[in-house]
């Protein structure tokens, strides 16, 4: 006969198994949005985007700005590139 720490334990078990599969899930969906350009996407608050290199048009740009110099004798605090 189950006790009720067996009971508590298969709960648990369970619980985490339905947490893995829904994060499975959703990453799932997150990596189908992307690769269909949906344009939602950029106002979910559950994904954060770190870094856009390709957007649909409509994209925001962000402050932040990855420089990566096209040459090694230019220094880090030179801009490459031309901005408006």
């Amino acid at each position: 006969m189950l006790e009720l720490i067996d009971v508590a334990a298969i709960v648990i078990v369970f619980l985490l198994l339905i947490l893995v599969a829904r994060e499975i899930v959703f990453r799932w969906r997150v990596r189908l949005r992307v690769v269909t350009g949906d344009e939602s996407l950029l106002e979910d608050n559950r994904v954060k985007i770190v870094n856009m290199t390709q957007g649909p048009e409509g994209s925001r740009e962000v402050n932040a700005l990855r420089m990566v110099p096209l040459k090694e004798d230019l220094s880090d605090s030179q801009i490459i590139g031309n901005r408006p």
